[in-house]
């Protein structure tokens, strides 16, 4: 008796990370002309006497190196979550945090909560008592359609 080849069931697999406006390159060339017309300006003062203004405009420029840098961290993060079979798999990297959180499909649950009528939604999903929210890179639509996607993938 021949056997029919079933194809394996594929994973369903959500990725999302932060959008990023500027390249790197882009947000090095930003950097560098708002810190020159920021130093420029500085200098043209200080060249009239004003030359107390020149700490202020390296600590105007500090702050600015500090905000690029923070983006340029962020870039790095992501959310994953994998349902294969019975396993649902949830890696995250926000800021400096990273975790992995392994869970059962079968006691696994969704929740949307908004404070209003499509406004300020947080999806979170929950198992043996803890939850950890997801998709908190989207909009508040694309996280009520994240949620019905969940209940659906998770339903036996």
């Amino acid at each position: 008796m021949e056997g029919v080849a079933q194809e394996p069931a594929r994973a369903f697999v959500f990725h999302s990370s932060p959008r990023s406006s500027l390249t790197r390159t882009q947000a090095r060339l930003a950097f560098w002309a708002l810190a020159g017309v920021s130093f420029g300006v500085a200098m043209a003062f200080a060249a009239l006497g004003y030359w107390p203004i020149l700490p202020f405009a390296g600590l105007e420029i500090g702050i600015l190196a500090w905000a690029f840098d923070a983006l340029r961290e962020r870039e790095r993060d992501f959310e994953t979550l994998t349902i294969d079979g019975d396993a649902v798999v949830l890696e995250w990297r926000h800021a400096r945090q990273c975790g992995r959180r392994e869970m059962n499909r079968q006691w696994m649950r969704v929740e949307l909560d908004c404070a209003g009528p499509g406004r300020a939604c947080r999806l979170r999903v929950r198992s043996h008592g803890r939850d950890t929210e997801v998709g908190q890179f989207l909009s508040d639509d694309a996280r009520q359609q994240l949620a019905a996607t969940l209940r659906s993938k998770l339903q036996v």
